[in-house]
């Protein structure tokens, strides 16, 4: 057998890496926060098909492949300096499972532009803290390995239309005023966010993929949460749904 062929590309800045967080049958996605560091593999195995009828000349045919992603994050506590991220907490969780089926995750990896390679599949997770003193930074070495094929898929940033992901918190008073982080893509340049109709206020865009605000008051019940940019409104998912009580 020959050596595999290898693609090794440093792509911290230009791809992004969401987490499915939910059951396979209904997908619900959150990004990766404080990837300082990210390497794509992929494996190619070859082997020698040569006949007579090829003269001597050498001849390979492909009998499967494989595909890892090694990424640096930076393990950062929260403003409590206790509680991190859920995201990072999910895949330390599935790294320390005892069995495969409990360890696997579903991961996407894609262009930010919107353009070029975006991927999909199953995989298992290596956590190995760098270790450091008091005084470090506490960084990640995270190895994400395949299970199966990678499978190609529609770059969610191809979409223009904002995507709300995920809440936090899922829900409040009736009287409102408590902060929620709306926590998706496609935020850049938001208009206006509105709970069941309502506008919120106080809207504040952290990043492309966060936004702060204040939940109005309503009446008790569960109302979906939209967010409004130039390119248009939010779709109604599962995703988005706020509770008042």
């Amino acid at each position: 057998m020959t050596q595999p062929t290898q693609e090794v590309t440093g792509l911290a800045r230009r791809f992004a890496v969401d987490i499915d967080m939910a059951a396979p049958a209904a997908a619900v996605w959150s990004a990766l926060p404080g990837i300082e560091d990210l390497k794509t593999i992929w494996d190619q195995r070859r082997e020698g098909d040569e006949s007579y009828d090829d003269n001597g000349g050498a001849r390979e045919t492909v009998t499967g492949s494989s595909w890892k992603l090694e990424l640096k994050i930076i393990h950062r506590a929260g403003l409590d300096g206790v509680t991190f991220n859920p995201v990072q907490e999910y895949l330390r969780g599935k790294a320390q499972a005892e069995d495969t089926l409990s360890g696997e995750i579903h991961v996407r990896w894609y262009d930010r532009s919107g353009v070029g390679e975006a991927w999909d599949g199953r995989a298992l997770v290596t956590w190995v803290p760098d270790g450091g003193n008091g005084g470090a930074r506490d960084t990640v070495a995270v190895v994400i390995s395949g299970q199966g094929k990678r499978i190609p898929i529609t770059n969610p940033n191809s979409i223009p239309l904002p995507v709300v992901s995920r809440l936090v918190p899922t829900g409040g008073g009736v009287a409102g005023g408590n902060i929620v982080t709306i926590v998706g893509r496609k935020f850049t340049g938001v208009t206006g966010v509105s709970f069941g109709g309502t506008a919120a206020t106080q809207v504040t865009l952290q990043s492309d993929s966060q936004i702060a605000c204040l939940a109005p008051a309503k009446a008790a019940g569960t109302y979906d949460v939209i967010v409004t940019t130039g390119a248009g409104a939010s779709a109604n998912t599962a995703t988005d749904n706020y509770t008042y009580a």
